[in-house]
């Protein structure tokens, strides 16, 4: 990661849970690089859509307290397995930190 640092990228996205939790991304990086994601895919698909929001609210309100710069999304691209319902839940999840943060 350091010699991609090196060699100019200035974010990062796709930091999956199973390669190091995003708090260890954020402990590691966030002086140096943008980062994006941080809600793993598992919870977008495994999770009601109460349970999604929960979860990104809480995880999220925590990223963006730890982070110098974060951007909320996924820890990967969205695929087409993931319920609509819980993709929106996680979008109103992001809409509601922003509000409190307001």
């Amino acid at each position: 990661m350091d010699e991609m640092i090196e060699l100019g990228i200035n974010a990062k996205h796709s930091n999956e849970d199973q390669i190091a939790p995003y708090e260890e991304w954020i402990n590691r990086y966030n002086d140096r690089i943008g980062l994006l994601g941080g809600i793993d895919v598992n919870t977008l698909c495994l999770n009601s859509p109460q349970e999604v929001f929960q979860q990104v609210f809480e995880k999220g309100s925590q990223f963006r307290n730890m982070a110098k710069g974060y951007a909320l999304g996924s820890g990967n691209s969205i695929p087409e397995y993931v319920p609509v319902e819980n993709y929106l839940a996680m979008v109103e999840a992001a809409q509601a930190i922003r509000a409190k943060e307001m």
